[in-house]
C-alpha cells in the first residue's frame, strides 16, 4: 500500500529531520514538457514535499504546483529519492524531493499549512483565483500579475475579446523554452468569438525573469 511505502521512504534518515511534517493527501501537479502530470502529494514539509505519480520526473529537479487548503503553491524541488510502488494493480512512482526554488510567499503558505495557521484573508482570495479553472497547461503555474499581463497583451493585440478574464481565459500555453538568459518563451494559442465565427490565433510570448511580457508574433 501507498501508505506503507510512504513510511518506508519517508522516514529514511529521520534522525536529520527537525521541520513540521504533515502525513496529508493534497492534489500536486509537476511540468514535463509543457504539460502538467497529475500526481498525489503524500507528505509535506518546510523542507520539501512527498509524492506518487504514475510517471517518474526525468531529470534531477522538477517544477510543482502543489494545492494547499484552497491556494496553489508552485516550486522547483531537486528530487532526493524516488521508488516504484505497485497498488491495486497500478504501478506508482514515490519521489521525495526537497525545496531548490520557491517564492517567499509560497513558502510562508506551506509553514502556515504544516503548523495548520489559517491563510491570511487577502492572500487567500488571490490565490483561490488562480483556481478557478481546470485547465491542464503551462498556464496555470504562471504567478497570476503574468497571467494578467498576457492576457492583457493579448487583448491589446485584438487575440483575445475585450473584457477577457485572467482567471479563465480562452487560451492554452505551452512552455517552448529559454532564448536567453532570464527570458522564457511560451506558444499561445487563443480564441475569440467575432460576428458569430471563433477566430483563432498561435502566438509567441516573452516573459523576463523580472516579469515583463513581450508578445512577438
Amino acid at each position: 500500500m501507498l501508505n506503507e511505502f510512504v513510511r518506508r521512504l519517508g522516514t529514511r534518515k529521520a534522525n536529520r529531520r527537525t521541520a513540521d511534517r504533515v502525513r496529508k493527501r493534497f492534489p500536486v501537479a509537476w511540468l514535463r514538457d509543457g504539460e502538467l502530470v497529475r500526481g498525489i502529494g503524500l507528505e509535506i514539509s518546510e523542507k520539501g514535499v512527498l509524492f506518487a505519480s504514475k510517471d517518474a520526473p526525468p531529470g534531477p529537479e522538477v517544477d510543482v504546483a502543489l494545492e494547499l487548503g484552497g491556494r496553489r503553491v508552485r516550486a522547483r524541488l531537486r528530487i532526493a529519492r524516488q521508488g516504484p510502488m505497485a497498488r491495486d494493480g497500478v504501478d506508482w512512482v514515490v519521489v521525495a524531493g526537497v525545496f531548490a526554488g520557491i517564492a517567499a510567499d509560497d513558502w510562508d503558505a506551506i509553514v502556515r499549512f504544516c503548523k495548520n495557521v489559517p491563510e491570511p484573508a487577502n492572500k487567500a482570495a488571490a490565490e483561490l483565483s488562480a483556481l478557478a479553472s481546470a485547465d491542464d497547461d503551462a498556464y496555470r503555474l504562471l504567478p497570476l500579475r503574468i497571467q494578467q499581463r498576457i492576457v492583457a497583451a493579448l487583448v491589446a493585440a485584438g487575440r483575445l475579446a475585450p473584457g477577457s478574464d485572467a482567471r479563465n481565459p480562452l487560451l492554452r500555453i505551452s512552455y517552448t523554452g529559454n532564448p536567453r538568459p532570464g527570458t522564457h518563451r511560451f506558444a499561445v494559442h487563443s480564441r475569440r468569438a467575432h460576428d458569430g465565427d471563433v477566430l483563432q490565433f498561435d502566438s509567441s510570448v516573452t516573459v523576463d525573469d523580472a516579469g515583463h511580457v513581450h508578445l512577438e508574433t
